[in-house]
């Protein structure tokens, strides 16, 4: 999926529309559907990732989609769902923080 900044919005829309209306309407959870829109999220951390202004409808869309994962799961107390509703919120986190899924993290302390 070729996501850029022109298409970004319209993207995570769809692709999150393609989730969320199942899983509110009957409380069915597709992982395919969800690993789609995963990497639309996560491609959006790569292409925001050295930007200084992120639109704020971006940010918004994102947001929503985890809440309204989460307060799914205030019904179906699902671990799936929670893991998923995280995923998001951290793609979100993500972008405020100016940093991208593919960084490295460090996995101890620097020795110089």
């Amino acid at each position: 999926m070729n996501v850029d900044k022109y298409n970004a919005l319209e993207l995570l829309k769809e692709t999150g529309s393609r989730f969320i209306y199942p899983l509110k309407m009957g409380g069915e959870i597709n992982e395919d559907l969800f690993n789609g829109l995963l990497s639309v999220a996560e491609e959006l951390t790569r292409v925001f990732k050295s930007d200084e202004l992120v639109p704020k409808k971006i940010l918004s869309e994102l947001y929503l989609l985890s809440v309204g994962i989460d307060c799914e799961n205030y019904h179906h107390k699902n671990d799936l769902l929670d893991s998923m509703s995280r995923k998001i919120m951290h793609c979100f986190n993500l972008i405020i923080a100016g940093e991208s899924v593919d960084d490295i993290k460090p996995k101890g302390p620097r020795i110089i």
